[in-house]
């Protein structure tokens, strides 16, 4: 008879598993399509990065809670530890960036000839590598800073089982950590609201498109959807998935700080819900791109 924590590092295990391998082959494929393609393609970079850093999130965060879950015996000291729990928020920082990223791409590349935005679409390919860079450069600093006013993460669990990590290494007492808390909310809502206004923005030169296309067009007339659309509609749907998935986790984070005590129930749904994002999202780019399906031909 399997135990509830077993149970539950199955269902941890699945989206760890499922996900890992579809970044991989997103990462795979746009890494050949990019080395390969007699035009270089920008978004390719991005998105290589998106499948890396969503691939290292599932590794590092979803392995160590499976392990923790059935009880396998932890090998790593107090520097092993912190080292997981620091590579567990610089890759989810890194994808959080690479989406927003990728949402301003898109929303730059699809801007009419005459808007605003017109003069950045000839920069803006030679500024993706600076910009990753420089994203590599903040959330390393970032993370090195406040990891020194962090409390460290010790191994203390429940039994002999497992190792700690994330908020159960966490004194909800030490002011620091509060700051540091605050710190990340608000870098977080940041990118958030960049990303938010670029998809509003998507959407409202899809409308103005959408019109323009019913205007033109006859009812007698198939229109089939551009790859622009069906990308932007994709990007679309990236940035309403990791937003519904990741809002719970700083909600759970200040309610837990705010009361000092630890929830067990919401250690796990905030967990399980940051894994779902990079799950889903190498599948959404897989199907909606449409360079892919003529890589695997060739």
């Amino acid at each position: 008879m399997m135990t509830f924590d077993e149970i539950l590092g199955i269902v941890y295990l699945l989206p760890t598993v499922v996900g890992f391998l579809g970044n991989s082959i997103l990462l795979f494929l746009n890494s050949f399509n990019f080395l390969n393609a007699q035009r270089t393609r920008p978004k390719n970079l991005i998105i290589i990065h998106l499948a890396f850093s969503n691939a290292t999130v599932l590794l590092f965060r979803g392995i160590p809670t499976t392990t923790r879950l059935w009880r396998v015996k932890c090998f790593l000291d107090e520097t092993g530890i912190k080292i997981i729990t620091y590579i567990q928020s610089l890759t989810r920082s890194l994808s959080l960036c690479s989406t927003c990223l990728l949402s301003l791409f898109q929303a730059i590349t699809i801007s009419p000839n005459n808007s605003i935005w017109a003069h950045l679409k000839m920069r803006i390919p030679k500024s993706i590598i600076p910009c990753l860079l420089l994203c590599w450069i903040f959330n390393l600093l970032l993370y090195v800073i406040s990891f020194q006013y962090h409390s460290s993460a010790k191994n203390i669990t429940d039994s002999k089982y497992g190792c700690s990590n994330g908020y159960k290494s966490v004194d909800l007492n030490n002011e620091n950590n509060v700051k540091f808390l605050i710190i990340i909310c608000v870098y977080d809502a940041w990118f958030v609201c960049l990303m938010t206004f670029s998809s509003a923005y998507m959407v409202l030169i899809l409308y103005r498109h959408k019109k323009l296309v019913n205007h033109l067009h006859s009812n007698s007339l198939s229109t089939k959807v551009s790859p622009e659309t069906r990308a932007t509609q994709a990007i679309l749907l990236l940035v309403g998935i990791f937003v519904l998935l990741n809002i719970f986790s700083p909600i759970f984070a200040l309610f837990m700080f705010y009361f000092k005590f630890i929830s067990t129930w919401m250690i796990h749904s905030s967990t399980f819900l940051s894994l779902w994002y990079p799950t889903i999202s190498p599948f959404i780019l897989i199907t909606t791109d449409n360079q892919i399906p003529r890589t695997c031909v060739h």
